[in-house]
């Protein structure tokens, strides 16, 4: 029987200008690449309709960045796949360069929720990110967002910045609220390997303050929440209803299939990874079966447990108790430093124990 997929990623790997804090699969924009591209995905999408009972019901476009993409490109994109046919439809897109043209082009197609790399708002921090966009296109690209009838907005922020305080977040977070979206996504600044951000630490150029990120963690949560937000993950809140569905349906552990350079799929026990660059992915794809994989592992019992303790904790949801069983120690001391409570047979962290979801989870696996 074929296994049933109704959480689908695409990974669009195409920037306009690439930032110095991300390791997602990326490269500046080509036209030849930008089609092979386009090849490659519509070979995958062919072999997964072949290997797996695809109904997609929650659809999520990241990148790189998807609307970077021209017009005509993008609706060779939407023209791959029914993806307009899910419940719900993410596109992730940057401020700069998106406007009412491509905002009524994603509307048309079905997408049902946009999702805004805004970072900052101080033009300093934008700088530091080398973001491109200004208050006044962030203002303009949430405007288009709306007149073409895109109905969910969300806004991405990062903190832990260099010369960014409790002051200077806080302004950053009434800036965000200011332009009522549904959905604030802030995630604290992280270097990851590869990076020109790990490369300035090891220069000396600069070092992340954990003190002071957990210290506008708390913040975030406080103002967020006085302002109509739920934290219902630690670094995504809603307001009532508009949580993304992809994204709760990752966290509880549902299969999920991706396509693109870089995605990684979970399907029936299997994690693979497809191979991140472009052109290799590519040519794989189209070559058949499948695209390249660089990465691939059956997922037994006990790695699955982990990871639904991992992911369960970092949730409003939390974990029920039956789940954590032979752990009753751990939980009581858990009570008793106010990183965690109990509502109704289940186990969950406070904000203070959300700053230490991982070292939770190794306690409680």
């Amino acid at each position: 029987m074929k296994p049933r997929i109704e959480n689908l990623y695409v990974h669009i790997p195409f920037c306009t200008h690439l930032c110095p804090y991300c390791d997602f699969p990326k490269e500046r924009l080509a036209g030849n690449r930008m089609r092979e591209f386009l090849r490659g995905l519509q070979a995958e999408w062919h072999w997964a309709q072949r290997e797996m009972d695809l109904r997609p019901r929650r659809v999520f476009f990241g990148g790189g960045t998807p609307t970077a993409l021209s017009p005509t490109l993008l609706r060779e994109l939407f023209s791959i796949a029914p993806w307009g046919k899910s419940e719900e439809w993410t596109v992730e897109a940057n401020p700069d360069g998106f406007g009412i043209t491509k905002a009524s082009l994603l509307a048309e197609a079905g997408v049902t929720r946009i999702s805004l790399g805004v970072q900052a708002f101080r033009p300093a921090d934008l700088k530091w990110l080398g973001r491109r966009h200004t208050r006044i296109s962030i203002q303009s690209a949430v405007q288009a967002a709306r007149a073409a009838g895109i109905p969910k907005i969300n806004l991405d922020l990062i903190y832990g910045l260099p010369q960014q305080g409790p002051a200077e977040w806080q302004s950053t977070l009434e800036e965000a609220c200011a332009l009522e979206p549904d959905h604030i996504s802030a995630y604290a600044l992280t270097p990851e390997d590869g990076t020109e951000l790990a490369a300035m630490i090891e220069r000396g150029e600069w070092h992340p303050d954990p003190e002071n990120e957990a210290v506008l963690f708390l913040l975030t949560n406080r103002i967020l929440e006085s302002r109509g937000f739920t934290a219902y993950e630690i670094s995504n809140f809603a307001r009532p209803g508009q949580e993304c569905r992809h994204h709760q349906a990752i966290w509880s552990g549902e299969d999920y299939l991706g396509f693109g350079p870089g995605a990684v799929s979970t399907v029936s026990g299997r994690r693979w990874r497809n191979h991140p660059d472009t052109r290799r992915y590519a040519e794989s794809a189209l070559a058949g079966p499948h695209p390249q994989r660089v990465e691939e592992e059956l997922r037994g019992e006990k790695e699955r447990r982990t990871e639904k303790i991992l992911l369960g904790l970092r949730t409003n949801a939390g974990l029920e108790e039956t789940t954590l069983s032979g752990h009753e120690d751990s939980l009581i001391e858990l009570e008793r430093k106010g990183w965690g409570r109990r509502l109704d047979g289940r186990f969950l962290l406070t904000a203070r124990g959300r700053l230490r979801a991982d070292e939770v989870a190794a306690i409680l696996t």
